[in-house]
């Protein structure tokens, strides 16, 4: 029983000196991947979003450590994501961002499900934002891939891929004090 009454004396401050949020996000997307012939948008299905709940602490007075995990709506580039990154708070409402992000491309959906690639792709991105509100932030991040991966395969007899380039999100980000 002390040693529950301790944990809870410290971790009352902690916690409150360290100022936690959680909230979610939404993001929309723009895609550049790669064909033999040319570098082009990825089309296809489903609208160009990501959500994400996430969980962030402030560390030291500029920097504020995030986590999230979620999902994409986008058909040919649906599946799970985790990531975390690091903000930076320039000044009052300026602030710069870098991360990772692991996105587990699962496809599914679409007319023709036989063209979306199972694929895993494990990114860095870096990006700056501005905060709105207390609660709200906007941000725009570039995505870069660590590896080359086909995510899509297009047409039905003549197969042609298409690999994942860049990635390119405006995210709104909501996160409340806990």
């Amino acid at each position: 029983m002390n040693k529950i009454i301790l944990v809870s004396l410290f971790w009352y401050p902690i916690a409150l000196g360290q100022n936690l949020k959680l909230g979610f996000d939404l993001e929309a997307h723009q895609i550049r991947v790669s064909t033999p012939n040319n570098e082009i948008i990825m089309g296809g299905n489903g609208a160009p979003l990501s959500y994400h709940l996430n969980f962030s602490i402030e560390v030291l007075d500029p920097l504020i450590v995030q986590f999230k995990v979620g999902r994409t709506l986008h058909v040919e580039f649906r599946g799970w994501e985790f990531g975390t990154n690091v903000t930076y708070k320039l000044f009052e409402p300026i602030f710069l961002k870098f991360g990772a992000l692991q996105h587990s491309n699962e496809g599914g959906g679409g007319s023709n499900t036989f063209t979306e690639t199972y694929a895993s792709i494990f990114m860095f991105h870096f990006g700056f934002g501005l905060e709105v509100t207390e609660f709200l932030s906007i941000g725009l991040d570039y995505y870069i891939p660590t590896s080359k991966k086909v995510i899509v395969w297009q047409g039905l007899f003549d197969k042609e891929p298409q690999t994942f380039k860049k990635m390119i999100r405006l995210g709104f980000n909501f996160g409340w004090d806990i």
